[in-house]
C-alpha cells in the first residue's frame, strides 16, 4: 500500500527535473543552516514573471520567493490561513468571502488589500497560464472594504481552496500585473534583478518588511537552470547545490557522495497518455478496443522494476491512493497480456497495427522510452520519436501536437485530478476531447459533497479506466537528494523554511522527484519538492 504523504500546493507536471539547493553555510545549530544563501536548480526554464501566464510544476519555485499566496496547506493537507486570516463560503458554495490580514505590503510599498486582490486574481484568471486555467470558476471579485474579499463563482469549485494555497492564489502588486520590469510581490524574497541573468539565474534577496521573516532563515536564494542530470549530479556532489530532484539511476553516486537520499509518494501518475481519444491526429484510437489494448500491451511491474529501479506502484488508474475516487479493484482490471492487445486491435479493425508519432523523451528518460517504445512494437503499434529540443516538450503537448506520449502529472486532490485531466478545456487535455457522461458526472461531482461526493468520484474514475482514457503505468515514488547542511529545516517549494513555521512540506518518506523538494500534504501534489513536471 502506498504511504501516504503530505505535499503541498496544487497538481503539476512531473516531467523534468526540480531541485533545491546550495551556497553558504550559515550559522545554525541542529536545525540547519541559517542566513548565507540557499541555491536551487531548476530544470524548466522561467517564461514570464505575468502570473497569468504562469506556470505549474517546476516552474513554481520561481514565483514561491516573492509572490505570497492567500492561503496555505498544513503538513495534513489542511487548509491554513496565510494572507487571507479566514474565509466562509454561502450555502450554494459560489461565493466565497475571505478576510485579509491588514499588515501586509508589496515589496514597492503599496498596500496589498482587497483592491489589489482583486486586481490581481482577475488580471491572472484573464491569462493563458497553467495557473490561470485553475481560476476560471472565478466570475468576479468584489472588495467590500480594504480587508475583505468577496470572490464570486460560476459554478461550485471544490478546489478552489487548496489552489489558492499556491500559484493561482499569489497575488502580484496592481503597479506591476505584467511584470515588465520584474516582479513585485508581497513574498519572503525580492528579485534582484541586476544578479541576475535571465535564461540562467535569478537571484532573490531578503524583503526585510516581510511579514512572515521568522520562517524563512536564508538571507539570499539563487536559481539555476540545470536541465543536464549529469550536470545536476556534479553540482550537488561539489556541494554547489543542496538540493535537487533526482532520476532513480543518480542514487547510488549520490549517497557514496554523502547526500541524503529520500523518497516518497506523491499522487503523480506515469505512463502513456493518449490525448488524441477523438481520433483527430490517429484514428485507431477513437476506438475504445484500441485504447484498451494499449494498456494490456504494457509490462508495468516490468517498467517498474527496470526502468524506475522499483521505485513505483503499479496502476491502472490516476486517482491516488489516499484519495475519496480511488478504488483499488480497478488495479485488476489490465495486466500484461499481448495476446489480448493483439486480439482487441484486430477486432477494432487494426490487425496490422498502426503508426503514431510521439516526442523522443530519451534525454530524462532513456529506460522509460525504451521499454514503451518496445511493448508497443510488439503489439504492432510503430512508434516514429520525434527528436524535439526538450524546451519543446511542454509547449508542443499543450498545443495538441501529438496522439499520444510518455508523461506524468497527478495530484492527490482528486478534483485537481479532474481539473487537470477530464475538463474539456482541461490543461491536459490538449486536444479538447469531450465526454458527456464523464462531464455529467464532474458536474454533479461539483454540487454534491460528503459521501455522495465520494461515490461520483469512484463512478468517474471507474468510467475513465473502463473507457481506457490512458494507459497508466505507476505510481510515482519520487527521489530527492539533499546536502547535510539543510539539516532538520523543510525545503518548502524550494524555499528552506523552518518546520514549525510556515513550511508546507514535512518529510513523511522524504522529497523526490516531481513534487517540489521535501515532500508535504495529502491532498495536493507538488512536483516541485521533489518529484516532477
Amino acid at each position: 500500500m502506498i504511504k501516504k504523504l503530505a505535499v503541498a500546493g496544487t497538481a503539476v507536471l512531473a516531467l523534468t527535473l526540480s531541485a533545491c539547493g546550495g551556497g553558504d553555510t550559515g550559522g545554525a545549530s541542529g536545525e540547519g543552516a541559517t542566513g548565507g544563501t540557499l541555491t536551487l536548480a531548476i530544470s524548466q526554464n522561467m517564461a514570464s514573471w505575468d502570473l497569468a501566464e504562469a506556470g505549474l510544476g517546476h516552474s513554481e519555485q520561481y514565483y514561491q520567493p516573492v509572490f505570497d499566496p492567500l492561503l496555505r496547506l498544513d503538513q495534513k493537507g489542511e487548509v491554513k490561513e496565510n494572507l487571507a486570516t479566514s474565509w466562509t463560503y454561502d450555502p450554494a458554495m459560489t461565493t466565497l468571502t475571505l478576510k485579509l490580514r491588514t499588515d501586509v505590503k508589496f515589496s514597492d510599498g503599496s498596500a496589498l488589500d482587497s483592491a489589489a486582490v482583486k486586481t490581481s486574481l482577475l488580471h491572472a484568471k484573464a491569462g493563458t497560464g497553467e495557473s490561470a486555467a485553475k481560476l476560471k470558476s472565478i466570475d468576479d471579485v468584489q472588495a467590500p472594504d480594504p480587508s475583505t474579499a468577496v470572490v464570486k463563482l460560476t459554478a461550485p469549485d471544490p478546489g478552489l481552496l487548496r489552489n489558492f494555497a499556491n500559484v493561482p492564489g499569489m497575488i502580484a502588486s496592481p503597479t506591476a500585473l505584467t511584470a515588465a520590469s520584474g516582479p513585485v510581490g508581497s513574498g519572503p524574497y525580492k528579485l534582484d534583478a541586476s544578479a541576475s541573468t535571465a535564461g540562467t539565474e535569478y537571484v532573490f534577496v531578503g524583503n526585510p518588511d516581510y511579514w512572515n521573516k521568522k520562517d524563512f532563515p536564508f538571507d539570499t536564494i539563487v536559481m539555476k537552470t540545470l536541465d543536464d542530470p549529469t550536470a545536476e549530479t556534479n553540482a550537488l556532489l561539489a556541494g554547489q547545490v543542496d538540493g535537487a530532484s533526482i532520476t532513480p539511476d543518480r542514487i547510488p553516486a549520490l549517497e557514496g557522495g554523502g547526500l541524503d537520499i529520500t523518497k516518497f509518494y506523491s499522487g503523480i501518475v506515469e505512463g502513456l497518455y493518449i490525448w488524441d481519444r477523438a481520433g483527430k491526429i490517429t484514428p485507431a484510437l477513437a476506438d475504445v478496443r484500441v485504447r484498451q489494448a494499449l494498456n494490456y500491451a504494457f509490462d508495468t511491474k516490468a517498467i517498474v522494476k527496470v526502468a524506475k529501479k522499483g521505485l513505483g506502484e503499479t496502476t491502472t488508474q490516476h486517482f491516488a491512493p489516499d484519495s475519496e475516487a480511488f478504488s483499488a479493484d480497478l488495479d485488476k482490471k489490465y495486466g500484461y497480456d499481448p495476446a489480448k492487445a493483439k486480439a482487441l486491435l484486430a477486432e477494432a479493425g487494426y490487425a496490422g497495427g498502426f503508426d503514431v508519432v510521439m516526442p523522443d523523451i530519451s534525454t530524462l528518460f532513456p529506460e522509460a522510452q525504451a521499454a514503451m517504445v518496445e511493448q508497443l512494437g510488439a503489439v504492432g503499434v510503430r512508434v516514429q520519436l520525434d527528436k524535439i529540443p526538450f524546451s519543446q516538450f511542454m509547449p508542443s503537448l499543450l498545443q495538441g501536437k501529438y496522439a499520444l506520449s510518455y508523461f506524468k502529472t497527478g495530484s492527490t486532490d482528486p478534483w485537481n485530478v479532474v481539473q487537470l485531466l477530464v475538463k474539456e478545456k482541461a490543461t491536459w487535455n490538449p486536444l479538447g476531447y469531450k465526454d458527456d457522461h464523464a462531464l455529467d458526472l464532474v458536474n454533479r461531482i461539483s454540487l454534491a459533497t460528503g459521501e455522495e461526493q465520494d461515490k461520483l468520484y469512484k463512478e468517474l474514475n471507474e468510467y475513465m479506466v473502463d473507457q481506457a482514457w490512458d494507459a497508466p503505468w505507476n505510481f510515482v515514488q519520487d527521489v530527492y537528494a539533499s546536502s547535510k547542511r539543510v539539516g532538520r529545516f523543510n525545503i518548502s517549494l524550494g524555499l528552506l523554511a523552518r518546520p514549525s513555521g510556515r513550511t508546507t512540506h514535512t518529510p513523511d518518506d522524504g522529497p523526490g522527484r516531481g513534487s517540489a523538494c521535501p515532500p508535504a500534504s495529502t491532498k495536493a501534489t507538488n512536483p516541485i519538492l521533489g518529484s516532477q513536471a
